[in-house]
């Protein structure tokens, strides 16, 4: 067992080491074994999601669902900060780590929680300030303005968490521990799960209690990755020795491509909910959101499995073992590149079932999604090419060029379909603007993997020893 003394403890990285350090015994089992606590945290996560949205649709209204879609733009933006250097400073930090720079992977830790924290606080004031004129922007009317704010009002105090806790994850999880990572997610959703069913079923506290149920689950597993910082034995410890601020912008330029995705979510979130409200008013926006929540069950999987990869590609590559991160490279996009396709017939058998959890059987809000589900999870097919390749090349600290497959992808063609589809074919040109995205977005991906094949390129002279 490999066994390394660390600030008077002892740090076993063997989940990573034993990966990432012989290219004879690498396989595709062993990349899943340790990729799965990942998948697994961003399953979950996505699940006690798509629970809470259940209880707000069976216990409040569709109305009230309807409402979260309107404010998750905000939330989106919260995110993306943390996600920006969550992703961007784990990503440096894990190839610090790999180079043997233990000290300096701490301060790039300290520097990514403290500065998001700092970013989120002025964003949560500027919501608070101008959260009216803002909700009317994203798409709030006379029915679910109540609706919203009673929501936000939870996520604007808990912000700190929000933001902490996607930190302490994604740091936690290059430390060598995925498992206590899924361990966080695992517990704060189940809190969350049992709230739901308290404060909505049992107090009829309405969407507040749906908000705040979520709060105190992110609050758990903030509080669980406080804990591991502070009283466990690893590499990754709050640390200001030797502090360089040129790392702030690295960090965010690295991370941008998942600021961005979390920003043009929030966009494209509105831009859905405009053209739906044009075709479908309040029921269209209602049938957006469902779709919008079970999108994130399959993108958890294509998202949750490269997430889980970073670590050991940004560790091999710090450690300038090439071979390795071609061999995972090789296993990804094969597994990426085949396994969608199954999910797209998942998705479109079991539509109805899916649907049903959300809205009543024959309603518009009911035959809208199960409609818009089928159309729109064609992109499917081939979004898992898409995000593996964007994380490889944030995982090589390229996320310049990451940041241009999640613009792509996220934002601009999307936007682009939206405004053009819609013109010819209606509700289904909405929901065929994201297959359109993806399939475009995909040669995109394929290209910028091919053009930067250097990063993973075996020299003739590599030893495998």
């Amino acid at each position: 067992m490999d066994i390394i003394k660390f600030r008077g403890g002892y740090i076993n990285m063997e989940s990573i080491k034993n990966i990432v350090t012989d290219i004879d015994s690498l396989s595709f089992k062993k990349v899943l074994k340790f990729v799965i606590p990942t998948y697994l945290t961003s399953l979950f996560t996505t699940m006690y999601s798509i629970v809470d949205g259940i209880f707000v649709s069976q216990y409040v209204g569709t109305n009230a669902l309807a409402a979260i879609n309107v404010i998750y733009p905000i939330i989106y933006v919260l995110l993306g900060t943390a996600l920006m250097f969550a992703i961007g400073g784990s990503a440096i930090a894990s190839i610090s780590i790999g180079s043997g720079n233990y000290k300096k992977a701490q301060n790039e830790f300290s520097l990514s929680f403290v500065t998001s924290i700092i970013i989120g606080f002025i964003i949560t004031v500027l919501v608070a300030i101008f959260f009216k004129p803002i909700s009317h922007l994203l798409g709030a009317t006379g029915s679910t303005m109540e609706y919203c704010i009673h929501y936000i009002v939870p996520w604007l105090a808990g912000f700190p968490m929000v933001i902490g806790k996607e930190i302490f994850i994604y740091f936690i999880r290059i430390d060598g521990n995925p498992r206590y990572s899924f361990l966080m997610s695992l517990l704060g959703g189940i809190t969350n799960i049992i709230l739901d069913y308290i404060f909505i079923v049992k107090m009829g506290m309405g969407i507040f209690g749906a908000g705040l149920a979520t709060i105190i689950g992110i609050s758990i597993s903030f509080a669980m990755g406080i804990y591991y910082i502070l009283c466990k034995r690893n590499y990754i410890k709050f640390g200001f020795t030797n502090i360089s601020l040129s790392f702030i912008p690295r960090c965010a330029i690295n991370g941008l491509s998942e600021f961005i995705n979390q920003i043009a979510i929030a966009i494209t979130t509105v831009a859905f909910n405009v053209a739906a409200l044009n075709f479908a008013g309040d029921d269209g926006i209602a049938a957006v959101s469902i779709i919008m929540y079970l999108q994130f069950l399959f993108i958890g999987i294509a998202f949750g499995y490269s997430m889980g990869t970073a670590p050991l590609l940004g560790y091999a590559f710090g450690n300038g073992r090439k071979d390795i991160c071609r061999k995972i490279e090789k296993y990804s996009f094969k597994f990426l590149g085949l396994f969608p396709g199954f999910l797209y017939i998942v998705g479109f058998i079991l539509a109805p079932l899916a649907v049903s959890f959300f809205a009543k059987e024959g309603t518009a809000v009911y035959n809208l999604a199960i409609h818009g589900m089928r159309v729109y999870s064609t992109g499917y097919i081939v979004f898992g090419i898409s995000i593996f390749a964007a994380v490889r090349l944030t995982s090589y600290a390229q996320g310049h060029l990451s940041a241009i497959i999640t613009v792509l992808r996220s934002f601009l063609l999307l936007l682009l379909f939206l405004f053009l589809l819609p013109k010819f074919w209606g509700m289904d040109g909405i929901w065929l603007s994201v297959p359109f995205s993806e399939f475009i977005t995909v040669v995109v991906a394929v290209v910028f993997t091919y053009k930067t094949r250097r990063f993973s390129e075996p020299e003739k002279s590599s030893n495998k020893n």
